[in-house]
């Protein structure tokens, strides 16, 4: 008999894979007969060995369905690229953008995310989003509903990296260029969140007022995930070291952050703790930015510490899954195009299934400070995520887990320091400072570390996989599935005995 934990894992799993191989295919007749070549496979399988026909019948519910989500997706968005089409040529279109966020600072301009809402006379309905990119002098700020003359253009997808897909993960179907605009109105938020807001600018402002460039920057990267201005170079030596992760609001970024408040708050009840970590987390979320990778990272950082709290490990594939079939859903092509979804799973799955072999490794370091966890945290992260970073980015540093361990340490202690030194700054200026420069110090250290291991060139292997990549991934996929159910299986004959 199937128990009901192993049919909600082989129905997500299916799920997962019958979205996964719609959204590649993206015909569904060629979706559904692949589908029902492998049900055939099964009822044969079944019919040969009168064993696993609930088997067959959940993994094939499972895949339609998920192939169904899947269509209806690209069905939706090939009709907006569709309505779209008219206007994406070489002509001047009057386009109604409302600001949503800042992307990206440039050497001479901003990129921003903007919702579009008008193009000429049509009214767009659709979630329609657009990248636009303006000049330094103009600058924009979030709720700002602005109108201007310009072009559109089409995102287009490479053999190396599917732009356009992931582009269209986030809703966002063109880019333009706006050399000026009139400001149509300006869109108010929510009284709580333009309050967040202002703390976010304020504590980046602050952040820079106290501590040098280079450290500022980091610091801005490491507490809310800021790297609209990191430099080119320093950009170049973090993805060299292997060590780009720490200015990455993820979930393997929230986790330290979650473990180092535990300790913190580890002689309270753990439903205090529980509780406490939820709203801090909560709110780090929303002044980090209420973005879907942001939104998606906290959740994985929390399920994970849940699960780890809980020490229903049993169950944690379980829990894992259902926060996947309840995230994915909102954006479907995600699980195929964006590496961020990618990761942040890998990371929570990494540290669940190799926490214990890994604290047998490390069991020589102090639990003074949660330095022990920390390490323990970083392998279990990298040993899942590796891969798929290599695969993504083209190269890998030799010694990137050598720099991790050096550095990972320090993240928990510059974060908690950092944030003290910002909020103590504003009441009390000359103890803030003082605060900020025991963080320094940290953060000189770190940023050392990220330059010494990122000029390291002989340790840097370059790998092109050209169009092998999205194979290499699947095949990488694939044998994650299987090594999951393994030590899945292996978490449930501890259990038992």
């Amino acid at each position: 008999m199937l128990s009901k934990n192993t049919f909600f894992i082989l129905f997500s799993i299916s799920f997962l894979i019958g979205i996964f191989l719609n959204n590649v295919l993206k015909e569904e007749n060629l979706s559904l007969l692949v589908l029902l070549f492998f049900v055939v496979l099964f009822l044969n399988l079944y019919i040969y060995i009168q064993k696993y026909f609930l088997n067959i019948i959940c993994i094939s519910l499972g895949a339609l369905i998920g192939i169904f989500m899947s269509m209806n997706t690209l069905s939706h968005i090939s009709g907006n690229q569709e309505h779209l089409s008219v206007y994406l040529n070489n002509n001047k279109h009057n386009v109604t953008f409302e600001i949503e966020n800042l992307h990206k600072v440039g050497e001479f301009n901003r990129e921003y995310i903007a919702n579009v809402s008008q193009i000429e006379d049509l009214k767009v309905l659709s979630n329609i989003k657009a990248i636009i990119i303006i000049p330094f002098n103009l600058k924009p700020e979030k709720g700002y509903i602005i109108e201007s003359q310009v072009k559109l253009y089409a995102l287009h997808n490479s053999p190396e990296f599917q732009y356009k897909n992931y582009m269209l993960s986030k809703d966002i179907y063109f880019k333009s260029y706006l050399n000026s605009f009139e400001i149509i109105k300006i869109q108010k938020s929510h009284k709580i969140l333009e309050g967040i807001y202002y703390i976010r600018n304020k504590f980046l402002e602050t952040i820079h007022q106290i501590y040098p460039s280079e450290e500022a920057i980091f610091l801005g990267g490491i507490l809310i995930g800021a790297r609209e201005n990191l430099p080119d170079s320093l950009k170049t030596d973090f993805n060299n070291s292997g060590l780009t992760h720490f200015i990455a609001v993820s979930g393997f970024n929230i986790t330290i952050l979650i473990i180092f408040l535990a300790f913190i708050l580890q002689y309270f009840p753990i439903f205090i703790r529980i509780f406490f970590i939820t709203i801090f987390i909560s709110f780090f979320t929303i002044l980090v930015g209420e973005n879907a990778p942001v939104i998606r990272a906290s959740i994985m950082g929390l399920v994970g510490y849940y699960i780890l709290m809980s020490g229903r490990k049993g169950n944690s594939l379980s829990i894992i899954l259902l926060t996947a079939i309840v995230m994915i859903p909102f954006s479907p092509l995600s699980l195929n195009y964006d590496v961020s979804l990618h990761l942040s799973f890998l990371a929570v799955i990494g540290i669940v299934y190799t926490q214990n072999f890994f604290k047998k490794i490390f069991y020589f370091l102090p639990d003074t400070l949660s330095i022990r966890e920390a390490f323990v945290l970083t392998m279990g992260a990298l040993s899942f995520t590796l891969p798929i970073m290599i695969f993504n980015f083209g190269q890998v540093s030799l010694l990137a887990p050598f720099a991790n361990i050096a550095v990972t340490w320090t993240i928990p202690i510059a974060m908690i320091l950092g944030f003290l030194s910002i909020i103590v700054y504003f009441i009390f200026p000359l103890v803030g400072s003082i605060i900020a420069y025991f963080t320094w110090i940290f953060l000189k250290f770190d940023i050392m570390m990220v330059h010494f291991f990122g000029n390291i060139e002989w340790a840097l292997l370059k790998i092109d996989f050209g169009i092998y990549k999205n194979y290499l991934e699947i095949l990488y996929f694939v044998i994650l599935i299987f090594l999951v159910m393994y030590f899945q299986g292996g978490q449930k004959k501890e259990q038992s005995t």
